[in-house]
């Protein structure tokens, strides 16, 4: 396979990244225990780094943010003018919460806040009749979520693949080369943790404390690395 672009749209903290590392580190992680031979380029969109050709990435994988999809950022507009043309380009794009909330934004759709606030902790995501190549209707994966936007308008042509119950618009696909999460498979336990205690008071303890009790279930991110993958093995 031909390296993956990551397209890095945060900065965490120091003190988080000593002992997590940045999010394309985390995704490196992740998607090297399914596939050891697997290369990466990262590029910090966020500093407005781009690749000057994508001819030689099999895909380009956005990733979350703290930022907003609907913030009006230099960086931010720019990114949604480059997701544009990779779709119009049919360039194989894989989006992790901010990533799969700001494609839908650069489409066509829209990015709010969420009514129910802050979505944190395990969420199971069942999927919706159309997602015949994932599994039967009804069936469901687990994933770390970590978000108070959500997408609540879709882009053109897209479908919902995954809703939870605080989320309906979990997973989507967009065409043949577009594939979104709202969760986050790249995210370990102690991390999401970790995130959960530094946002504490602005989640509010109720939902804090059912987010961090909600570790200790099971999780599906082996399965949706590898879908992800699949996505970009369309880029070969």
């Amino acid at each position: 396979m031909k390296p993956i672009a990551i397209f890095n749209t945060d900065t965490i903290p120091d003190a988080l990244a000593r002992s997590h590392g940045q999010y394309p580190d985390m995704f490196i992680k992740s998607l090297l225990a399914v596939n050891a031979g697997l290369q990466f380029a990262r590029f910090d969109v966020n500093k407005q780094q781009y690749p000057t050709s994508l001819q030689d990435f099999s895909g380009v994988l956005i990733t979350g943010s703290q930022s907003a999809a609907y913030d009006r950022d230099e960086w931010i507009t720019q990114l949604k003018e480059r997701i544009k043309t990779m779709a119009s380009n049919e360039i194989p794009i894989v989006g992790i919460c901010f990533g799969h909330q700001i494609i839908h934004q650069a489409l066509g759709g829209e990015v709010a806040k969420a009514p129910g606030g802050w979505c944190v902790g395990v969420h199971h995501n069942q999927l919706t009749p159309v997602a015949t190549e994932f599994g039967a209707p009804g069936d469901s994966f687990a994933l770390i979520s970590s978000h108070q936007d959500q997408v609540v308008k879709l882009a053109p042509n897209a479908q919902i693949l995954a809703s939870t119950s605080n989320c309906p618009v979990a997973m989507t696909s967009v065409g043949d080369n577009i594939l979104t999460f709202q969760g986050h498979p790249e995210f370990t336990r102690d991390y999401a943790k970790a995130l959960m205690d530094k946002r504490r008071d602005a989640i509010g303890e109720p939902v804090y404390q059912a987010g961090v009790d909600s570790l200790d279930e099971p999780l599906h991110e082996m399965q949706v690395l590898q879908w992800m993958l699949n996505v970009f093995n369309r880029g070969q």
